[in-house]
């Protein structure tokens, strides 16, 4: 696989914990992610948004092995959001660790994310790592205080990051098969402020 994250390193997990790691368990999580599609604050870029040097329209499945190498884990979560596949990939590089996810629906893929961390929490310097190459790549002109971020390129893909105890990095294609399930999940309720979901059982606890 190459990508300046380098080297794949696999890890003996079990399914709970990759059903734990899934951004995307919900009909909600699925709405909160295709939201981005319809942001007015992306800041633009003139590159192609790539994951792991690639474009993200060319990320096909029958090419996972190939292009990534074996997966980690392949999980199938049992879930309202049908012909879900969930591709797992453990990756260290410089001292980093990397959860790599990437979803498919129906064997077409859509969205990608990278879990940034280490031994322990992610220090400082290692934050500002990763934050500057976003920067560099993307944002040359985005204030230094600037520690997440939301681009849009030309045809519409989206990057997004998230800091908490860890750094999530996440890659949105704009493509038949996000806007198939923006409107196929368009009529989805959301729950409001002290109303109940509807999730079942076992994606609670």
């Amino acid at each position: 696989m190459h990508s300046f994250f380098s080297s794949t390193k696999k890890k003996q997990k079990g399914e709970s914990y990759y059903h734990r790691e899934n951004l995307i368990q919900t009909e909600y999580e699925l709405c909160k992610v295709l939201d981005h599609l319809e942001s007015t604050t992306a800041t633009k870029t003139s590159l192609k948004i790539l994951f792991q040097s690639r474009e993200l329209d060319s990320i096909i499945k029958k090419n996972m092995a190939k292009d990534f190498g074996k997966e980690s884990f392949l999980l199938k979560p049992n879930s309202n959001i049908s012909g879900h596949e969930i591709y797992f990939y453990h990756i260290t590089s410089d001292g980093l660790r990397f959860l790599v996810q990437l979803h498919f629906v129906d064997d077409l893929f859509f969205f990608a994310a990278n879990k940034v961390y280490s031994d322990m929490f992610l220090s400082d310097s290692d934050r500002e790592k990763i934050v500057n190459r976003i920067k560099n790549k993307y944002c040359k002109d985005a204030d230094n205080e600037i520690i997440e971020f939301e681009v849009i390129d030309a045809v519409g893909n989206i990057l997004y990051s998230r800091d908490d105890v860890y750094y999530f990095i996440k890659y949105l294609a704009n493509n038949p098969t996000s806007q198939k399930l923006k409107k196929q999940y368009k009529c989805y309720v959301r729950p409001g402020q002290g109303q109940k979901t509807n999730d079942k059982l076992d994606g609670l606890i």
